[in-house]
């Protein structure tokens, strides 16, 4: 007998765990650390237009700076009182190079030579080959001449300090001076000595010229600049300026300032959103096995939509068309992914918590958003339509067995949301008549949205998570499955048994509150290791075919049945079959006896090892696959019997319980003794309906037979 109904499938620390990761994840998402532009730097480029979110008047530090900045930067730098000694220095130098192109002009008998020579002689700047053929061609007293012009040249030239950004101006204005009296046929000779000779000899004074610079940014008033709300700061695709960063804070588009309370306020909303899920799915059992998968999916998809309102709704202005866009958003998609993993009435409470989550996102970010959804009338009709549609779709979409049932739930999500928007339209003011339009439009979005983002999220998230979902399943179920073709081919009776267990098992398991879906899918696979060998097994033998195991030890023939769970798995995996259906495949024997084979090879008086005959087990974890094992054993017997008598059936069928309850292969699952009850008397009347006497129809007569043959003529 079952002494105790084992542990919740959803234990206290799994429950906590979920109700703690989905209160972090809605706290992160709702309460207003990090707004919606803080991440905007300066350098960036907008991918938004920016707007002022409020009126504002106020001096700018960015606009103020700048202006200061280019007031000093056109002071011009105050030089210090030019050293003497630095200009009598290049004097020397240049009188000192003379000397030398004088010494080789007397010395070097070749123009070439001389050239060379005068080429080695370093200057403290390049000098043109042009210059210096010019000297060359000088004699000593055209030489000397020219040195004397030389230095009375840099000598004036450095009457005032020279920066190198100066030089060539002043050789160029001294050389054109008429106070020069330089000749036309030395101005080129000069002026290519000067450039080589004259070098920079200005010296800044730095406390001087850092004093005129800070009297010229004193004199800048500061930049008072205005914006009213709506105003376009920055453009898209502009470029952030630091003094953009500025007017973004200063109008509110940035918000710097963290308020305490609202902290507080989405703390506790979050603390209780998760506390409220815990302690429903710890209570209320929701969730299926493998649990924690579907569990994590469902916390996925929930923050997934309230990401998606943190960020879509900060993008709706106070625009009367694109107010309506807040509606669009497909919020109910959560609640209908947790009504196709979990139950309806837990969808339900998807639907309102992230509903109102959703709109709580905008009711508290309206200087970010720039939405409408301040007042408390906009912010109701916000979380009633969230919430109506997820209602909606979560009661229309129920298990998800087709994908007909998206096309259902997009309408419903549609009607719901509209009807709830058509309310506040009705009763608000001002109306117009484009308002209509936006609504049908909207409520359109939503729905389809949802459906869409739901059906792709059930999907690509179920793969993602390794979670077996009911369009899976359906499709498992269909006749044309490769499997289940090879099954009918090559093993016809073991298929056919496959379809009755399947019946059988399905119409129990409705009535207990099992999963039937699971359950039929489970029996039409649960035998498929037979494909291996389909010829050993009895439902597979042509009537009056000698059984292969006639001539086979009793071991031999246990083995090569229980092998079949064996190989079934292994096919399982080949074809890629979802892990809850392989369970069906070992569970369903358990860890009984090869019963026929054992008590053959005990005959003999021999007392073989039990072991040797034994299915490796695990027993049933699950209500639907010890569903399984009862109707697999039950219409073995009653096949096996042949009996068409009513108490000897079900005489049969109270026997198989008793005997898998005295096995104890039904203690690992959570099945109760009402439960088996109600399994035995569904199983009693399906099989009642199997094998029912049938009215022995007595041969024709001769009469009959050239009556009929007269009819079709």
């Amino acid at each position: 007998m079952l002494r105790r109904r084992p542990p919740p499938t959803v234990s206290r620390k799994a429950a906590a765990a979920f109700g703690l990761a989905v209160a972090a994840a809605a706290g992160l998402l709702v309460v207003p650390l990090l707004s919606f532009n803080r991440g905007i730097s300066e350098g960036d480029i907008a991918t938004r237009t920016l707007e002022a979110a409020r009126d504002e008047t106020f001096e700018s530090e960015g606009l103020t700076e700048v202006a200061r900045a280019q007031a000093a930067e056109d002071v011009a730098e105050v030089a210090l009182p030019l050293d003497p000694a630095k200009r009598q220095q290049q004097v020397d130098r240049l009188s000192s190079y003379l000397d030398q192109v004088e010494v080789v002009i007397l010395r070097a008998d070749s123009k070439q030579t001389k050239l060379e020579q005068v080429t080695q002689i370093a200057t403290p700047a390049p000098m043109t080959n042009e210059g210096r053929l010019a000297l060359i061609e000088m004699d000593r007293a055209a030489l000397e001449a020219f040195a004397q012009r030389a230095v009375r040249a840099i000598t004036e030239i450095h009457n005032r300090p020279l920066t190198q950004e100066a030089i060539a101006a002043r050789i160029d204005e001294y050389l054109a001076a008429p106070a020069s009296n330089v000749t036309p046929a030395d101005r080129s000779v000069l002026g290519a000595v000067l450039r080589a000779f004259v070098t920079p000899t200005f010296q800044v004074d730095t406390a001087a010229t850092q004093a005129k610079r800070d009297e010229a940014r004193a004199n800048v008033s500061p930049v008072v600049v205005t914006y009213t709300r709506g105003q376009v700061i920055v453009n898209e695709g502009q470029r952030i300026k630091a003094e953009d960063i500025e007017a973004l804070k200063a109008t509110g588009v940035i918000d710097e300032v963290l308020d305490p309370y609202a902290i507080a306020g989405g703390a506790l909303a979050a603390a209780a959103f998760g506390s409220l899920f815990a302690v429903y799915t710890y209570l209320l059992q929701p969730f299926q096995a493998p649990h924690r998968r579907r569990m994590l999916l469902v916390a996925v998809c929930m923050i997934t939509v309230l990401a998606a309102a943190r960020v879509g709704l900060p993008l709706v202005t106070p625009d009367t068309a694109q107010h309506y866009f807040a509606f669009a958003l497909p919020v109910a998609a959560a609640a209908i992914v947790a009504a196709a993993f979990a139950d309806v009435s837990f969808a339900a409470l998807v639907a309102v918590a992230t509903g109102l989550f959703a709109a709580l996102v905008g009711a508290t970010e309206p200087q970010l958003a720039g939405s409408s959804f301040v007042g408390s009338l906009e912010a109701l009709e916000l979380a009633m339509a969230y919430v109506a549609g997820g209602l909606a779709g979560a009661a229309t979409i129920q298990r998800a067995e087709r994908i007909g049932r998206y096309a259902l739930a997009a309408i419903a999500v549609t009607l719901a949301t509209g009807v709830v928007m058509l309310i506040f339209w009705l009763v608000g003011t001002p109306r117009s008549n484009e308002a209509l339009a936006w609504i049908g439009l909207a409520s359109a979005l939503n729905g389809a949205g949802s459906a869409v983002l739901a059906l792709g999220g059930f999907v690509l998230l179920s793969l993602a998570f390794g979670v077996t979902t009911r369009l899976q399943l359906m499709e498992l179920a269909q006749a044309d499955h490769p499997l289940l073709r090879r099954l009918q081919d090559e093993a016809p009776g073991t298929y056919h048994h496959s379809v009755l267990v399947g019946a059988l098992a399905e119409r129990a398991a409705a009535r207990i509150g099992a999963d039937s879906l699971v359950v039929r899918v489970g029996a039409y696979y649960h035998d498929i290791g037979k494909l291996a060998q389909p010829g050993y097994y009895i439902e597979n033998m042509l009537e009056g075919e000698p059984s292969p195991h006639e001539m086979m030890e009793a071991a031999m023939s246990a083995a090569i049945i229980r092998d079949h769970v064996a190989n079934g798995l292994e096919v399982a995996r080949r074809y890629r079959i979802p892990q809850m259906v392989r369970d069906f495949i070992p569970e369903h024997h358990g860890t009984r006896l090869v019963t026929f084979f054992y008590r053959k090879a005990s005959d003999n008086g021999a007392r073989p090892d039990a072991e040797a005959f034994r299915y490796s087990g695990p027993r049933p974890q699950t209500k639907e696959t010890a569903l399984v094992m009862l109707a697999d054993s039950c219409e073995a017997v009653a096949r096996a019997s042949q009996t068409e008598t009513r108490a000897v059936l079900d005489e049969l069928i109270d026997s198989v319980f008793a005997e898998r309850l005295a096995e104890g292969q039904l203690d690992e699952c959570d099945i109760t003794m009402h439960e088996l009850q109600e399994v035995a008397a569904s199983f009693k009347a399906t099989l009642r309906a199997v094998y029912h006497p049938r009215v022995q129809y007595p041969d024709p007569t001769p009469e009959e037979i050239a009556g009929m043959a007269r009819a079709e003529a």
